[in-house]
């Protein structure tokens, strides 16, 4: 076993409450840089912080990646295992 089931669905679901945290700032400044329509001098900041928001998303879906992976490898070894457990006899097929 690479990840046991608890520590995976933790890590999933923090990565999941992050991405949504992350998602709904972003909105947020979003719709901040948009009112009014015309330029306010600090537009710039709240551009420059969605332009950040987007490179922690980037993280977050790297981080997802890599927790499918997980589970991916999980699975292999699972089967590994398995075929080797009934290779020996030690379980019925």
């Amino acid at each position: 076993m690479i990840i046991d089931r608890h520590t995976f669905i933790d890590l999933a679901t923090h990565l999941e409450g992050a991405s949504e945290g992350v998602l709904e700032v972003t909105k947020r400044c979003v719709s901040l840089c948009e009112e009014g329509g015309e330029t306010r001098p600090d537009q710039d900041s709240w551009v420059a912080l969605v332009e950040s928001l987007v490179d922690v998303n980037s993280e977050l879906t790297a981080l997802e990646q890599t927790l499918r992976a997980l589970l991916e490898a999980n699975r292999e070894e699972e089967q590994f295992a398995r075929a080797a457990l009934r290779r020996s006899g030690a379980v019925d097929a």
